[in-house]
């Protein structure tokens, strides 16, 4: 069990390091293509359909890999069931998007083309269906498929953007075709591997229990990834109102190069809710989540001081003089990045068990921080103030979920945050196999 685990964090290691590389060929050609100004325009535009995903969700995801995890139910209900979701929400998230745009376009988005966000709002069933029926593959996991349908997207938006963006000259228009095509090619990636399976799609499997069942699993673990996504990118929002769509283009890029230090975190978080999910014993459960956390802090700390000594060159080098200032944004961030590494994995652990009103309690508070703060700092000191009040947002919800996860499993606090002698043991071994392989 222990070597599917680290297989399994491996092959989502190996996916996001392809991921990240492509995302960075891609933001570098926005923001050298559009600039800092049409380049916060488009992280305005794509924020839209992001957050109405987020907000009409109801954490369906998260219930198809805590059931497919329990085998309450068969692949054929949860896969049907979830397709009829799909029509369902997407109907109510574009009528939703309509009247946000009617209502909200003057505040949040006032120089933001009208055109480009109803156009934006055609990606939602994409951006539902992919999220739904990627989650069956994770809940079998099947990471494999699970990572090359994630890597699709990323391959086919670097495309579209050297195309329409760089040689056709399209501008933001053509990094919103990008957009769309990065979300339909998941899903067609998704029918063929399903049908591949043959898990059929059909009405006659559609269960109402099921719903019933997702709904009171699901809607905890939503309104904790509200929250969340609130706390990811409220502060953008907020920039918008204040400041302007160059001070949004320069921060979105500071925000996007260092949450890149999540590869650590991320891979192992999605292998980890699964294994969770289906362990039967506590203390394999404790043992495992207290190892895996407190590595990845440690790896996490090791590459944001490596992010910090280079970020200013990076930022010299990949997006120019313009965005000279994204450098200090990033510096100011990784603390609070670095600490909610590990969070993401205690996270994942507690909705695992069955507990994801937990995360709920802890998103809830620190959002609410982080609200109070940006509203504070970002009219002292722009995007600065932005940059602070999320380090700090970031930091307190580490503080309160080690306490709160180690007040309902048990666990030992240090042994979540201090390495041990058997993993240095461990990093001397893979250490030495490197090396051994480097010559050979």
């Amino acid at each position: 069990m222990q070597n599917g685990f680290v297989k399994n964090s491996l092959l989502n290691f190996n996916r996001n390091i392809i991921t990240i590389l492509l995302g960075f060929a891609s933001a570098i050609i926005v923001a050298r293509a559009l600039g800092p100004e049409k380049q916060g325009i488009y992280a305005l535009i794509v924020l839209l359909p992001n957050m109405l995903f987020t907000f009409l969700n109801i954490g369906i995801s998260s219930a198809s890999v805590y059931y497919i995890g329990k085998e309450k139910y068969s692949l054929e209900t949860i896969v049907s069931t979830n397709v009829f979701l799909v029509l369902m929400i997407s109907v109510v998230s574009i009528i939703v998007g309509v009247l946000g745009i009617s209502l909200f376009k003057g505040i949040f988005f006032k120089d933001v083309p009208t055109i480009y966000l109803f156009l934006i709002l055609s990606s939602l069933p994409f951006l539902f269906a992919n999220s739904f029926l990627q989650a069956i593959f994770q809940g079998l996991q099947a990471f494999g498929i699970f990572n090359l349908v994630s890597i699709s997207g990323s391959i086919v938006n670097l495309i579209f953007l050297v195309v329409g963006v760089l040689f056709l000259k399209l501008g933001v228009i053509g990094a919103i075709a990008a957009f769309l095509a990065s979300v339909i090619t998941p899903l067609l990636l998704i029918i063929f591997f399903l049908k591949k399976r043959h898990i059929p799609i059909d009405a006659r499997y559609v269960s109402t229990e099921f719903i019933k069942d997702s709904l009171i699993y699901g809607y905890k673990a939503h309104l904790s990834n509200i929250l969340a996504f609130l706390n990811y990118r409220i502060d953008i929002l907020i920039i918008s109102y204040f400041l302007s769509p160059i001070a949004v283009g320069v921060y979105n890029v500071a925000v996007s190069i260092a949450e890149k230090l999540w590869i650590v975190s991320q891979p192992v978080s999605s292998v980890l809710f699964p294994r969770i999910s289906s362990a039967k014993d506590d203390t394999e459960r404790n043992g495992l989540t207290a190892k895996v956390a407190r590595n990845v802090l440690f790896l996490s700390i090791i590459v944001g001081i490596g992010l910090f000594f280079v970020s200013d060159l990076l930022i010299s080098i990949m997006f120019g003089e313009k965005y000279q200032e994204a450098a200090n944004l990033i510096k100011i961030l990784l603390l609070g990045i670095t600490l909610f590494s590990a969070e993401r994995i205690l996270s994942n652990d507690l909705a695992g068990r069955g507990k994801p009103e937990l995360n709920l309690y802890t998103s809830l508070f620190t959002v609410v921080i982080n609200i109070i703060l940006n509203l504070l700092f970002i009219p002292k000191w722009g995007f600065y103030g932005a940059a602070i009040a999320t380090s700090v947002a970031y930091s307190l919800t580490f503080v309160l979920k080690v306490w709160l996860f180690c007040r309902t499993t048990g666990a030992n606090v240090l042994s979540l945050l201090l390495i041990t002698g058997t993993d240095i043991e461990l990093y001397k071994t893979f250490s030495s196999k490197l090396i051994r392989w480097g010559k050979n």
